[in-house]
């Protein structure tokens, strides 16, 4: 879907790119991977036809629709949700709206003029157009992809200005997939999303017929849908087959034979020169020494192998051994107003132990963390924390624990102590801040830049115990891996949260799972968690939890956007909202409320299924009503249109009970019945 030919693009003087090829098939997936300023985005930009290449071309088909997702971008719209994602149909809207029009002038002119057959004819066309353009199914795409990056229903009534940096992104993320475009090219895709929205959008990706390179630091993403991997280094592009994991195998064996070839032919470099100089002026040599030179001017020189990306350099440093109970937690709750996160939560963690946090988003992870760092006061319980436990915290996002005016050097020495200036120094450049790097000011610092200072404050505290909420953000992937072994070093204790997946199978030894306001206990990894679950008949509340609709398939979805839902189902909190917890209620009352729930979704089923026939029904009138012999028919076709208003009303009505049970079964279920987030 994409051919690219000898792509040359110079900045500042600099070749970023040079002769970079590759041809994209359709349907294929691929990665494009390299070192941070490799140019990755500038190469996705000049493939999106924004940015121009100084030499070579991009062909792409001229019925191939592309769509691009940049990493960042300004997105500031006062359109309601629901309106902002319908604007992706623009041609669908202004043929109903045409549609409509025809219909009233139809009903003003003689069935028997002229001008009425021309109506009529442009009427049975624009419904063919419109069953075309999947007019039919756009409330329903608009449901399952809202709902699946993570949007509530009510969500939908909101002005998209209303929503944060990175829901914005998820927002610009939903009308590209809305689309449906032939090629997409996703620049840090999920760098906005959460563990489940990430699993979300790559089981969409898998489902869809799309061509697809993307750029991604998030390593389980990449293996789970790169079919080949393309690596930019030193402005030159190699193709590898496989997946990520397959191309670090591959790249790591083949850059290994280029270091022997290049190592064994410099040797024999070395040797016929030595030769050379050895018997230049001897003249019964002088025949040997011309076929060397020779055979040194046919020699194609291998050209030094690469050296491997530049990571971050460091490890934790040796910390008190602490206390054997480092954090305990005993009917521990936090509320925020009537909203309950957490409720009446026991647990403990012991020293050398690394912990992950999992759960939906808004289940409470960083609500805990945070409780463990001194950062929140629970509601009620109590919370111990051990005599000899020292906390080091790494908040989630990168303003947190950083001072704005600050410079580098300020932030970093403000934590170490006296007479390590020079160690300091030499720390920062490990972190990639060497020479006048160290005056920056912190409000000038990218997201990575912000991170890479945080983890080295870090070094300086000699805490023994590390919380840590997203530790991985902005980081590239040399730098993850860096960050991993280094935890794993570190001899103290650690509580984590993370969405990457690599780093939740590598890292914990232990996974305290948060659902519903409870806690729960699980030795091992990600997996081992995923697999006990699995033994106990349950979902994994990250894996399998939401429905796997995709590009094209997936569960209906009503037009409000409440896709693929359980009746009775109601919508988990937004981000920075928290869960409201079961209250506690008599068996009696347990027992009266489950009846009412029975009884509720009852009713929902029938409505749900009485909306079900009224839409196949009015899909059948716009059938009929394509039909020449229908359309050219007045009476017919006014009985046709007569019959369509009052089915839609009646959906309507369908869509206001069906919206007042759901109401109804979540007040049910915050009383105590159950819930599903």
């Amino acid at each position: 879907m994409i051919d690219v030919t000898t792509l040359d693009k110079y900045i500042g003087g600099r070749a970023l790119l040079s002769g970079v090829g590759f041809k994209l098939n359709p349907s294929e997936r691929a990665a494009l991977v390299g070192v941070n300023g490799s140019g990755k985005s500038t190469l996705l930009k000049i493939c999106a036809g924004l940015v121009s290449a100084d030499a070579g071309e991009v062909a792409v088909p001229r019925d191939a629709t592309l769509g691009y997702l940049p990493q960042h971008a300004d997105m500031d719209s006062e359109r309601p949700l629901r309106e902002e994602l319908r604007g992706v149909f623009a041609e669908v809207l202004a043929h109903q709206a045409e549609l409509d029009r025809l219909a009233h002038r139809m009903g003003e002119l003689d069935p028997a003029g002229d001008e009425y057959a021309r109506v009529a004819n442009r009427f049975g066309h624009l419904h063919h157009e419109l069953d075309r353009l999947g007019a039919y199914e756009m409330d329903a795409r608009i449901g399952r992809i809202s709902a699946g990056l993570g949007f509530r229903n009510t969500d939908l009534a909101r002005p998209c200005r209303d929503f944060s940096g990175g829901w914005r992104m998820r927002i610009l993320l939903a009308r590209l997939l809305l689309r449906n475009p032939d090629v997409l090219l996703l620049d840090e895709p999920t760098n906005h999303l959460d563990l489940e929205t990430m699993i979300w959008l790559e089981e969409w990706i898998r489902a869809s017929d799309a061509s697809v390179l993307l750029v991604s630091h998030e390593r389980a993403f990449m293996d789970n849908l790169a079919e080949r991997v393309f690596e930019i280094h030193e402005g030159r592009l190699t193709i590898y087959r496989g997946n990520y994991s397959t191309y670090l195998k591959t790249r790591e064996e083949r850059w290994a034979q280029w270091a022997r070839d290049y190592a064994n032919q410099q040797e024999e470099i070395a040797r016929i020169k030595v030769f050379v100089e050895r018997f230049r002026y001897k003249a019964t040599k002088a025949v040997q020494v011309q076929s060397r030179l020779k055979q040194l001017e046919k020699m194609v020189i291998i050209p030094p192998p690469p050296s491997e990306p530049a990571a971050i350099r460091f490890k934790f440093p040796e910390p008190d051994r602490g206390s054997k109970e480092v954090f305990a937690g005993e009917g521990l709750s936090l509320a925020y107003g009537a909203h309950r996160v957490l409720e009446a939560i026991d647990f403990a963690v012991w020293r050398g132990e690394r912990v992950a946090l999992v759960g939906l988003n808004g289940a409470g992870k960083s609500t805990l963390i945070k409780i463990m760092a001194g950062q929140l006061a629970p509601t009620d319980g109590e919370f111990r924390r051990g005599a000899s436990t020292t906390v080091e915290y790494f908040a989630q996002y990168e303003s947190e624990g950083l001072h704005p005016a600050n410079t580098i050097w300020n932030e970093v020495v403000s934590v170490a102590a006296a007479g390590v200036a020079e160690q300091a120094r030499n720390l920062l450049g490990g972190f990639f801040f060497r020479g006048d790097d160290i005056d920056k000011r912190i409000e000038v610092l990218s997201g990575g830049e912000r991170t890479r200072v945080r983890l080295a404050k870090m070094l300086f505290s000699g805490a023994n115990t590390l919380l840590l909420d997203e530790p991985t953000n902005h980081l590239d992937l040399a730098s993850r891996r860096t960050l991993e072994d280094a935890m794993l070093a570190f001899p103290g204790t650690i509580v984590l949260v993370s969405h990457d997946r690599v780093f939740l199978e590598k890292v914990p030894t232990r996974i305290l799972e948060i659902r519903d306001g409870r806690l729960r206990s699980f030795p091992g990894n990600y997996t081992d968690y995923c697999r006990a679950l699995a033994s106990l008949g349950e979902d994994s509340p990250l894996v399998g939890a939401r429905g796997r609709e995709g590009a094209a398939r997936g569960p209906a979805a009503t037009p409000d956007g409440t896709a693929g839902r359980r009746p009775g189902s109601v919508d988990r909190p937004a981000p920075g909202e928290a869960a409201p917890a079961a209250s506690d209620l008599t068996r009696e009352e347990r027992k009266a409320a489950e009846r009412e729930r029975r009884r509720i979704q009852r009713r929902i089923e029938d409505v749900e299924k009485a909306i079900a026939e009224d839409e196949r029904r009015v899909k059948a009138i716009d059938n009929e009503l394509m039909l020449p012999s229908v359309y050219s028919n007045p009476a017919r076709c006014a009985q046709l249109v007569a019959e369509q208003r009052e089915l839609k009303a009646s959906i309507e009505g369908g869509y206001a009970e069906w919206e007042q049970l759901q109401a109804e079964a979540e007040k049910i279920a915050e009383g105590g019945v159950g819930r599903a987030i």
